[in-house]
């Protein structure tokens, strides 16, 4: 009696868990991958793909900054931007064709200034900011230069558009190379973008 009883509830229970004809079997929802932030440039102008790329790397170890809970957590996500930038740039350092906006500029005794444009907020590609730094690099203009005199006229927030041969980062804190990275460049190119006339009224 106890085996038939046993045979029994082992059939009733395979009963109650076989799928019944017909029926839909539901499946597991599938997880929906997360969306690629959105890479937010400073001027309006379209972003070329090479700027849009490290835009998007500083964007990327900057959530990786503010959510470590550690000192070595912040500067593992520094350290990360720097070997992403290195192998971003590759064996071509030049940004062709980036946009940006006029952030500053400096005029020296020596007949020279300096310039830096933001490409995206806290995201700056500047020249050296004194002839001592740039001694060897040559990175500023003469200010009677026609480049100079561009960079004299220019408002700050005035769009603009540059190419440049990009030395290296400047080296500071983590924070700062990360929150606020700056890019010292020898630009090559810098044009102001004419603004887009507003729509006329009907």
């Amino acid at each position: 009696m106890r085996i038939l009883l046993l045979i029994a509830l082992l059939f009733l229970s395979q009963a109650a868990t076989a799928p019944i004809a017909g029926a839909q079997i539901k499946q597991p929802p599938i997880a929906t991958p997360a969306a690629p932030d959105a890479i937010i440039g400073s001027a309006k102008a379209p972003l070329p793909p090479r700027e849009a790329e490290y835009i998007g790397i500083v964007q990327n170890a900057r959530k990786q900054y503010t959510t470590a809970r550690s000192v070595d957590g912040r500067k593992n996500a520094r350290v990360a931007m720097q070997s992403a930038v290195h192998n971003f740039m590759g064996l071509s350092h030049d940004a062709q064709d980036w946009v940006g906006v006029f952030k500053d500029t400096k005029k020296n005794p020596l007949g020279t200034q300096s310039v830096e444009i933001e490409i995206a907020p806290g995201v700056t590609v500047a020249t050296w900011d004194n002839p001592a730094s740039d001694a060897t690099y040559y990175t500023l203009f003469q200010q009677t230069s026609a480049t100079g005199k561009l960079v004299s006229s220019l408002s700050i927030g005035d769009e603009v558009v540059f190419s440049a041969n990009l030395i290296g980062a400047v080296i500071s804190s983590d924070e700062d190379m990360v929150l606020r990275p700056q890019v010292i460049g020898k630009f090559s190119k810098l044009e102001k973008i004419a603004p887009t006339p507003a729509p006329a009224k009907n």
